[in-house]
């Protein structure tokens, strides 16, 4: 049993009272009568950045092309998905076992072209507060 079966079976069985799930978990919890009671990200901070792509100061210097073009080919995909929500939805059935049926239900995320600072600095500040880091990162020498 996977992570997406186990967490509403463990709510369905009464392991559990409260759970929290994402895609595609949220929506079979949903479609057993469970009902939201905090949006995952948005609590956190509107707009909240869960991804980002690194790379080192070597590639940067040795690569610089290559480094614009993957910046630009993450943007116009990034751009695209946050504006095409049904083709999004046909290309997670490329990846997933998602049931064709259950895609109009989920729930899809943003998908910003560029980072939210302000959720960055929430999410550090969090980290920070949950001992996940000493110190918070310091945010301007990883994100321009």
């Amino acid at each position: 049993m996977n992570f997406a079966e186990s967490v509403p079976a463990a709510l369905d069985a009464g392991q559990v009272d409260a759970a929290w799930v994402v895609e595609p978990a949220l929506n079979t919890v949903k479609a057993m009568g469970g009902r939201v009671i905090a949006s995952n990200f948005v609590d956190i901070a509107p707009d909240l950045t869960v991804a980002l792509y690194f790379t080192s100061d070597k590639l940067q210097a040795e690569n610089p092309d290559l480094v614009k073009r993957f910046q630009e080919a993450m943007r116009e995909s990034l751009t695209y998905a946050d504006g095409h929500p049904d083709d999004v939805r046909q290309v997670i059935t490329t990846y997933t076992k998602i049931q064709a049926g259950s895609l109009l239900d989920l729930t899809l995320p943003k998908w910003p072209a560029d980072p939210n600072r302000a959720s960055l600095e929430e999410l550090a500040k969090l980290s920070r507060q949950d001992g996940l880091f000493a110190e918070a990162p310091d945010l301007s020498k990883l994100v321009p």
